[in-house]
């Protein structure tokens, strides 16, 4: 009987995922600074910062994103120190 090689395929899906994961949000960043400066987004540049969030540099202006996805939702990322939408208490909408 021949045994396929799990372990390797399970171990390069996992790093696939994994760096997918980091690079993620970089195109959400993107829309939300062309959104909320009016830059076009391919003059937007975007980087991971250490402490987590993203810089996105365009059109002479720089904003840091703190970015999310609740799980059901789309991903969504806002700049620091803007207040969170508001919500009906206790139900997440």
């Amino acid at each position: 009987m021949n045994r396929l090689p799990t372990g390797p395929l399970l171990g390069f899906g996992l790093l696939a995922l994994t760096l997918a994961g980091c690079h993620g949000f970089e195109p959400t960043v993107r829309r939300s600074m062309s959104g909320d400066v009016k830059c076009p987004e391919d003059k937007v540049t975007v980087k991971s910062l250490p402490a987590g969030g993203y810089q996105a540099d365009g059109c002479g202006k720089s904003v840091v994103y703190d970015c999310s996805w609740p799980e059901g939702k789309s991903r969504s990322c806002t700049a620091r120190g803007t207040p969170p939408p508001k919500a009906l208490p206790g139900t997440g909408f």
